[in-house]
């Protein structure tokens, strides 16, 4: 389940933006080398920043957070879609204004971003942009955010249509958990809620099109297919008292992964060949999608969130940066209160020969903790990973408490993270 949203801590010196020089001169011998894309950042500002890497510009989208008591302004997750526009959002309460959600979108080429939304009352969660536009326009495409009342009332799934005259929002369903999953042409979602019910719900006519038979699994995200109509989830095996993970292509049902114990979490590969899963604190496992056939896994236990990279060769993976500990890094990501003393470590594994890279530890700032918390869901929606696959972006603290936006070069033998700047979250654009 994701909470309600809580405010952040707040690092009262004022955002010193540390333009990576060494960047652009590392870089600079070869077009093979430049890195590319956008990246969207949560300052230690609490303001939102783009920053461009292949020429270091830093651009602030917003000055005005603020913090002062209990009243407050801060933005929080950048989310881009894939064709280029950002959606940010603020959370807002104050003597004049009570407690309320206001969502602004970039288009892309813009230089300032719109306010498409405003929910009094309402906390922000997560959100995520349909892949493709909707049919209302040319230029429609339907983001959904998952709210929470202030009252404590529960998750409501708003879908808010940009480019749409009066930016029109509907909410579509209610539940608590509620996790969902886009199709591929942006006009149906796969939901789980509750743990109890899982259903596909379809836009164009607003209503649940199939209530799945089946009872979830222990699992949190349920997983469209990135390129067809199978369906990836978890399924209570009443035998075994386990969970089994479940491809299902129309009315076909198979199952490619069983009796596993704990919480799953699985994940399709971006080509939708191959599924991802852990269960439990177990390995990494990487199998084929059709048949179940493992194709690669991680020789230890003890791997906690993963993503894959954008074309599928490999998957990069939390783990505690020491095992000596008896936590394990899914538990350890979820333990309230002690994630300032967690020290992590970025592994990649290679689908192709299997080969694992481990690169250096570091303290995941808190935004980092709750996208690992919740990596099934964020991982089908915000790319830690750059367009060419090659680099990773996150937020870590160091020294005196600071955080710091890093990237991390995965080509390189032993590589020394680049600091891009102050920072808590950083989410790579998908071009």
């Amino acid at each position: 389940m994701l909470p309600a949203h809580r405010p952040v801590v707040v690092f009262c010196a004022v955002i010193t933006l540390l333009f990576p020089t060494i960047i652009s001169s590392a870089h600079e011998d070869t077009r093979e080398d430049v890195i590319p894309g956008r990246i969207a950042i949560v300052g230690a500002d609490n303001n939102v920043y783009i920053f461009t890497p292949q020429t270091g510009e830093m651009t602030s989208l917003t000055r005005d957070a603020f913090v002062d008591g209990r009243d407050y302004k801060y933005y929080t997750w950048p989310t881009w879609s894939t064709d280029g526009r950002l959606a940010f959002f603020a959370m807002e309460n104050n003597a004049d204004i009570p407690v309320q959600t206001q969502v602004y979108v970039l288009e892309n080429g813009g230089d300032m971003g719109e306010l498409i939304y405003r929910g009094e009352r309402e906390l922000f969660n997560y959100a995520s942009w349909a892949p493709e536009n909707c049919s209302d326009s040319t230029s429609c495409r339907a983001l959904s955010v998952l709210l929470s009342g202030a009252d404590g009332s529960g998750l409501f799934v708003e879908v808010i249509k940009d480019q749409v005259e009066g930016n029109p929002a509907e909410v579509i369903g209610r539940g608590g958990p509620f996790y969902f999953s886009w199709s591929p042409d942006g006009e149906q979602m796969l939901w789980q809620r509750n743990n109890r019910r899982m259903d596909v719900y379809d836009l164009t006519s607003g209503e649940i099109d199939v209530e799945l038979s089946q009872r979830p699994g222990v699992f949190q995200a349920p997983d469209w297919s990135p390129v067809d109509d199978r369906w990836l989830f978890g399924v209570y095996n009443a035998d075994e008292g386990k969970t089994d993970i479940v491809v299902q292509d129309g009315t076909e049902e198979n199952i490619i992964a069983g009796d596993l114990e704990g919480t799953v979490s699985f994940t399709w590969s971006p080509d939708g060949e191959h599924v991802s899963y852990v269960d439990g604190n177990g390995p990494l496992q990487v199998l084929n999608a059709e048949t179940g056939e493992t194709v690669a896994r991680t020789v230890g236990a003890g791997v906690g969130p993963y993503f894959w990279a954008p074309d599928g060769k490999r998957i990069a993976y939390i783990t505690l940066s020491t095992m000596s500990d008896s936590a394990t890094a899914s538990s350890g990501l979820l333990a309230a209160g002690l994630y300032q003393e967690i020290r992590l470590a970025w592994s990649v594994l290679n689908v192709e020969t299997g080969n694992v890279t481990r690169y250096g530890a570091f303290m995941p700032t808190r935004d980092m903790i709750y996208m690992f918390t919740y990596f099934d869901q964020f991982g089908q929606s915000h790319s830690v990973w750059s367009p060419d696959s090659r680099y990773l972006v996150y937020g870590e603290v160091i020294e005196d408490n600071n955080p710091t936006i890093s990237i991390v070069d995965t080509s390189a033998t032993d590589p020394v993270p680049l600091s891009v700047g102050d920072g808590t979250l950083a989410i790579w654009s998908y071009d």
